[in-house]
């Protein structure tokens, strides 16, 4: 009998594709329209109901904690209650629980599950992706930052702080310093640690420089209608700071991603509307290099950990590009 591991991803979607109608008849619904999205470690499934519902599924990593889905569900509550931010609602079951399990034959392991309400909109690719929208993103994560200063999470979902101790207690993993035998390389990445750290001592760790963040937002999380911009995927939420979340959406705004366009008018948009609409500490472009050059560092210790991201050639090109990335960052401060 052929395993879990062994199959296609075709025969696999097709697989969560049951487990996800199993877990949907714990929210009351029977019966839907499922269209899978992604796959990567999470799955997830647009599901359209007869009386006009939409929804996103998510069918969760083998490995999620639960008390971290608990924690991104209650943040999204508190948003959408408090805010007028396009960000997925969470649904609850018909029990009145924040999410479910299931598990059907064939799927190894039992599977944590979350319904959220769908956010409308696209990605912005090539030349649909303006100075103007961007204004819009800066402006969203300004509001979103806002919101994170005064909210906090019940005493038992609190996070841990990922903060300059933290780093400081780091190595490079096992994984990337397998990937890389060039010693230069793994300083590139110890640099990187090392200089945020220190960073992040200069800042402090008042609310007004760190709280609950997105984790990862970036362009495939952010969408756009019309000229409306919603957030998705807040999965990767942690205590963090700021000026991170703006990194990483500035990371992205790069010539990997962006080819032959000029990134900085790109980049100028965003930094510009989150200054004016919430404000940001002196010396910030420095501070942004580095938070750009820690961005780097955690995507590519994700990636080298990755079986299933090193199997594309696009993934190990990027990291094959991360020390000398990382080293011009450092070099500009």
């Amino acid at each position: 009998m052929v395993s879990f591991d062994e199959l296609s991803d075709e025969k696999r979607i097709a697989l969560f594709k049951k487990l996800a109608r199993t877990a949907l008849r714990r929210y009351g619904i029977e019966t839907a329209d499922l269209s899978h999205r992604t796959y990567s470690e999470n799955v997830i499934f647009e599901v359209r109901t007869a009386d006009g519902g939409r929804y996103a599924l998510r069918v969760c990593r083998p490995n999620t904690d639960p008390t971290d889905l608990e924690r991104e569900i209650a943040w999204l509550h508190a948003l959408a209650r408090d805010t007028e931010l396009r960000t997925p609602a969470p649904v609850m079951t018909t029990g009145g629980d924040p999410f479910t399990r299931a598990q059907i034959g064939g799927i190894p392991e039992l599977r944590y599950c979350a319904l959220f309400t769908w956010v409308s909109g696209d990605y912005a690719r090539g030349d649909d992706l303006t100075s103007r929208r961007l204004d819009k993103v800066g402006e969203f994560l300004a509001r979103l930052h806002a919101h994170a200063e005064t909210y906090r999470l019940p005493e038992r979902l609190a996070l841990p702080r990922q903060n300059a101790d933290a780093l400081s207690a780091m190595d490079v993993s096992e994984p990337l310093a397998a990937y890389f035998p060039d010693r230069r390389d793994i300083v590139a990445f110890e640099d990187a640690l090392a200089t945020t750290a220190s960073v992040m001592r200069e800042l402090g760790e008042g609310s007004d420089v760190a709280g609950i963040i997105h984790g990862d937002f970036h362009q495939r999380n952010y969408l756009f209608d019309g000229e409306e911009v919603g957030a998705i995927d807040f999965e990767t939420m942690w205590w963090g700071y700021y000026l991170y979340d703006l990194a990483t959406t500035l990371s992205y705004l790069v010539p990997d991603f962006l080819g032959d366009r000029d990134p900085q008018p790109l980049r100028r948009a965003v930094v510009r509307s989150y200054e004016r609409h919430r404000g940001l500490p002196a010396d910030a472009s420095r501070y942004l290099r580095v938070f750009e050059a820690y961005r780097l560092w955690i995507m590519a210790d994700w990636v080298a950990g990755s079986p299933r991201m090193l199997e594309h050639d696009w993934a190990r090109g990027r990291l094959d590009r991360t020390p000398q990335q990382i080293r011009a960052l450092l070099n500009a401060l």
